[in-house]
């Protein structure tokens, strides 16, 4: 009897363990990683703030991506959600993207850096401006290339804001990983009929 006790005290014990771990790792494949190099010089996940975000992949010196500014600064008066722009070209110093920033007189709430080469192949970054708005779960919305209008851009984020998944960008929230947590649950489900398998037999013995 103590044997088959501490047989399934294991058995519990494991599958919490189990359990825990698969959910964080159902949690985690829905992020989408957009990892850039911040003013310092640092890198940093867009995924590490909060709230839906907005992310401009720009160029210094192309007209459109200035002309997108007055866009961007009317919609982050109207929505509380946080703009990075990331220039796609990264430099060996931070000076271009304080540049840009100054002679822009960009809000301070904004997040400058550069994208890396990971992220703008990730995206297939081909041209600019390119948008990229993530909800509060880190879920890709929608990609825009070129500019966009207020209205267009206005009508993205309210996706993202009210969850309206049904609107989403499919291409980029199809996570590989689908599967392996598939089989994840499926374990999981195993590992939990045995517990309670083990825990019904020695009540009944009792």
């Amino acid at each position: 009897m103590a044997s088959k006790k501490s047989t399934s005290r294991w058995f519990i014990v494991l599958s919490l363990a189990f359990l825990l771990y698969a959910s964080s790792f159902v949690s985690s494949a829905s992020n989408t990683s957009v990892i850039y190099w911040d003013m310092n010089m640092e890198l940093d996940d867009v995924n590490n703030y909060e709230g839906v975000r907005l992310v401009v992949f720009f160029l210094p010196t192309c007209p459109s991506c200035i002309d997108e500014l007055i866009v961007l600064e009317q919609v982050d008066a109207n929505y509380n959600l946080t703009i990075f722009m990331l220039d796609v070209y990264k430099q060996a110093t931070n000076e271009r993207i304080i540049d840009f920033k100054n002679n822009h007189s960009l809000s301070d709430d904004w997040i400058i850096g550069y994208s890396t080469s990971e992220t703008n192949t990730f995206f297939d970054l081909y041209s600019v401006p390119t948008l990229v708005i993530l909800d509060d779960l880190g879920s890709v919305v929608a990609l825009i290339e070129g500019q966009a209008s207020y209205s267009f851009l206005e009508t993205k984020i309210l996706d993202a804001i009210n969850h309206n998944t049904d609107n989403y960008n499919t291409e980029y929230n199809e996570d590989p990983s689908n599967q392996i947590t598939a089989i994840f649950i499926i374990v999981g489900v195993g590992i939990t009929a045995v517990v309670t398998y083990f825990l019904v037999k020695t009540l009944v013995k009792r």
